[in-house]
């Protein structure tokens, strides 16, 4: 049993009795929770708990409900949100503990209403899970043991309460039925600071939830505690960083301190003492710091992740009050909006170097989002990295992150679109001021990162308002041609009230705040946004959200043509890995119309399952079994980005950003998740690799020719061989061309022009023959290779491929060597439920063309080879 330290020797080891520096104290081990007025027994009975943790884990824990992410268990878990919740621990506190000035209570998050009390009196009132909550005890503590408690109260009953308490709310609005239908399906999330995701997403289940979900503590100080150091970068060259070191202090009274400010980098740094008269209350303090030379923080795949500690030390009284360090990497971020001879640009700049945006959007890693660990976050934002990816937005129906996520993004060079938590309803003016205390919170905890590239005030609450103005029947973006009527209808019922609560709040109040704190942070009202600007094919500006393939029953084909600056979001859905199936069905259920299959499919407006199939059908040949279409569900679903991708990346530098829509799952799910909830990749996840590599060879049929693109996001210019064949699915090379070129730094341009004439005279088969072209630098690596074909699969006539593998042990890792004696068009490699982790897949195995493919598995060589199955689409 894990010994429990009480609180009195916690502060004696911690040394505060030695010193009057400020201490944190833990208080995360010894809570229990029951049901709050519960009827059960059972429910009613204290159980222990965990925290930081929620009700479903704990009530999980103690199996008092079944797996929520099980079958259809969801459903049966619905009574958890509609009942309240009590939490407690023991505080024991003796003179030690009780001799500080300060004794402060803190909760980094609670979710989301909730009463605290402490001997039974209300001490706290929080109604905003996304900033601390912090009490001073000194008054309220009593020698010996005293009763720390939380009620979590239900969240229909306060959304209810709050819109009888305020009509002024509605009053001026549209109050037609398909504005309410709309409306209401988003007050829940907008009229309380809760995560929206918790009532339900088209990717996700409704299990709204509660807890004290952040780290807990008991902060001890005596006159003096540092509130906050933020490390603003106004000016950032090669050459200098202009920096300032800016400082929160709260003090008691009026004290002469001295301030010591040190910074280091790899173990070089230098330090500097000021002197400070400071006052009762909050001093805002800020000292500048020049570094010649700095090294700078670049995106991945731009430079290095170098970071800088910084520490500040506040003496008063002749004793330490406070320290407190932080760490940052020097970088310059500007979102460059000027206007050109198309619209207006819409491209980050780092560092002086403009940058294509690679990534995608990220949603909850886990609807119970304390069971994520920092392995966890590990596995997918490495993923991330290794397809190339340099930019994640974190999606305003979620929360932020922890320390660690942004931790980590900052290592990897991971640049973080972060939303403000609002998503698809502009919330009521009565939550400002809890509004403006959670977005003071974040930006001053966020600010040192980084990899904060851009604050954005919510996700598409722009619909509502710009919707008429960002969409063009020409370029496919804006909203969704499928949706556009109804929206159309909803903004010619729009009363002036619709726009000016939206631009109040993301034109002026959330950008005052943030513009405040952190002036050299780039802020966009909203994703998508073209700042209320009209689009035509003549002016095209803003970012866009483009669902015209999944909601407008478009081809796939037609994202090469759609012609954006800047795409946040888009994406079709892919099933998950079999095994991962397998963990959340019966045999029996595992088919895309099964009740429990549909119960992990939430795109409930139209059955998603349905629009895979019907995406499926359209590309390729009817699949004769789930296993078969799982494998094409996934090769669509790449496909599609690949397409898109690459078009986007031709258009560069009028083109400079992708964010595909979504990179994981909250649960096990069919979803446009490219890696699932348990962490295994799909098809897409793969293609990416290739799609987002820095340099790209990417043919394409247009005008009548296959123009080579050559696409280079490096920043140097470098030489390279172009290989070009036309060859059969048997391999019979009828056409090819090498060339020299130069690979130029930051650049997208046509290398070679290849005329549809010149190869008619090669018995040019569109429906038997393909374009391999492949990219190799002048030390024999190649950057890139790719293959064009000219017919949807389901149209081609392959020669039947015969593959071959060879699975070896070599070192801690296995080799897989492919060969096949005709093309193995997107040959996916699977190992049943065995854990493995491979370097690529669902490739095109070319003709007598050997690939080899890394493997790391804990598995056996005998379990491997046992499990090893390999399926093309030549073969269905």
């Amino acid at each position: 049993m894990k010994k429990i330290l009480p609180i009195v020797t916690a502060c004696l080891l911690f040394g505060l009795t030695a010193s009057a520096q400020t201490q944190k104290i833990p208080i995360e081990s010894g809570w229990e929770f029951h049901e709050y007025n519960g009827s059960k027994p059972e429910l009613a009975e204290w159980h222990s708990a965990v925290v930081p943790g929620l009700v479903h884990t704990d009530l999980l824990a103690q199996k008092l409900i079944p797996d929520p992410f099980y079958r259809d268990n969801e459903k049966k878990v619905q009574w958890v949100s509609d009942s309240e919740w009590e939490y407690r621990r023991t505080i024991s506190a003796d003179q030690n503990l009780l001799k500080h000035k300060h004794i402060d209570l803190v909760f980094e998050g609670l979710n989301t209403l909730a009463d605290v009390s402490l001997n039974g009196k209300l001490i706290l009132h929080a109604d905003n899970m996304f900033r601390e909550w912090r009490v001073d005890l000194r008054s309220y503590l009593k020698q010996g043991n005293n009763t720390l408690a939380i009620v979590f109260h239900r969240i229909r009953p306060e959304v209810a309460r709050l819109e009888k308490a305020h009509p002024e709310e509605d009053e001026g609005k549209d109050t037609s039925a398909l504005t309410k239908m709309i409306t209401d399906k988003f007050k829940q999330a907008s009229y309380v600071r809760k995560a929206a995701y918790e009532g339900g997403w088209d990717w996700g289940p409704n299990m709204v939830t509660c807890g004290i979900w952040r780290p807990a503590y008991l902060q001890c100080w005596e006159d003096q505690r540092i509130v906050n150091l933020g490390i603003a970068q106004p000016d950032i060259s090669r050459q200098a960083a202009h920096i300032n070191a800016n400082i929160r202090v709260l003090s008691t009274g009026k004290a002469n301190a001295v301030m010591k400010i040190s910074y280091s980098q790899n173990g070089q740094g230098k330090s500097f003492t000021y002197p400070v008269t400071l006052h009762a209350g909050m001093n805002e303090i800020s000292y500048p710091i020049d570094i010649a030379n700095p090294k700078l923080w670049y995106p991945n795949g731009y430079g290095r992740q170098d970071l800088y500690q910084f520490k500040v030390t506040l003496t008063a009284g002749g004793h330490t009050a406070d320290e407190v360090s932080t760490w940052s990497g020097l970088r310059s971020v500007v979102l460059n909006k000027e206007r050109d001879s198309l619209g207006r640009k819409f491209e980050f700049i780092v560092n002086g170097i403009p940058v294509f945006a690679k990534g995608a959007n990220i949603i909850p890693f886990d609807h119970f989002p304390t069971r994520m660990t920092a392995k966890r976050y590990r596995h997918f934002l490495q993923a991330a990295v290794d397809a190339h990816m340099n930019m994640m937005r974190l999606w305003g129906g979620g929360y932020y992150e922890t320390q660690e996520f942004y931790d980590m993004c900052d290592e990897l060079g991971i640049m973080i679109w972060q939303d403000f938590m609002f998503a698809n309803a502009t919330p009521p003016a009565f939550l400002k001021e809890s509004i403006a205390k959670e977005v003071d919170y974040q930006v001053r905890r966020l600010r040192n990162h980084p990899c904060i590239a851009i604050w954005s005030g919510n996700n598409e609450i722009s619909n509502g308002t710009e919707g008429s103005f960002f969409t063009d029947p020409n370029d496919g973006g804006g909203i969704p041609k499928a949706f556009k009527a109804m929206f159309d209808k909803m903004l010619s019922n729009a009363k002036p009230k619709t726009y000016t609560d939206y631009l109040q709040m993301f034109g002026y109040f959330i950008p005052g705040i943030v513009n405040k704190i952190t002036p050299e942070i780039p802020y966009t009202s909203s994703s998508p946004t073209s700042d209320f600007e009209i689009q035509s094919a003549k002016f095209v500006s803003g970012d866009r959200h483009n669902y015209d393939v999944w909601w407008g029953n478009e081809p796939i084909e037609n994202q090469a043509n759609y012609k954006h600056r800047f795409v946040s979001e888009t994406g079709i859905q892919g099933f998950p890995d079999l095994a991962t199936i397998d963990a959340f069905t019966e045999p029996a259920e595992r088919s895309a119309t099964s009740d429990i299959m549909n119960a992990h499919q939430k795109n409930f407006s139209v059955n998603g399952n349905a629009v895979i199939g019907k995406i499926i059908k359209t590309e390729y040949k009817d699949p004769a079994n789930f296993a078969s279409f799982n494998y094409l569900s996934q090769l669509v679903q790449g496909e599609s980005l690949k397409i898109y991708t690459e078009a986007m990346r031709r258009r560069k530098p009028f083109s400079m950003g992708f964010l595909y829509w979504q990179l994981n799952d909250s649960w096990p799910v069919i979803s446009w998740a490219t890696m699932d909830y348990y962490g295994r990749p799909k098809a897409a996840m793969y293609l990416a690799k290739h799609f987002f590599e820095p340099v790209l060879v990417s043919p394409h049929e247009e005008n009548g020719k296959i123009n080579i693109y050559v696409v280079s996001d490096r920043t140097t210019d470098e030489d390279a061989l172009l290989d070009v064949r036309l060859m059969d699915f048997s391999g019979k090379v009828l056409w090819s061309k090498k060339i020299t070129c130069k690979v130029k730094a930051l650049s997208s341009e046509i290398v070679l022009s290849i005329s549809k004439d010149e190869l008619a005279g090669a018995n040019y088969d569109p429906q038997k023959n393909f374009v391999s072209a492949k990219l190799v630098n002048d030390k024999g690596h190649v950057l890139s290779s790719n293959d064009l074909y000219f017919k949807r699969p389901k149209d081609l006539k392959y020669a039947k491929s015969s593959i071959q593998t060879d699975l070896s042990k070599q070192g801690d890792q296995y080799v897989l060597k492919i060969m096949s004696s005709a093309l193995a068009p997107r040959a996916g490699i699977t190992f049943g439920d065995e854990d493995v982790w491979l370097s690529d897949n669902y490739i095109d195995v070319l003709p007598n063309e050997p690939v080899l493919i890394t493997i790391k598995s804990e598995a056996s060589l005998e379990q491997l080879k046992s499990a090893l199955k390999v399926i093309a689409l030549d073969q269905l």
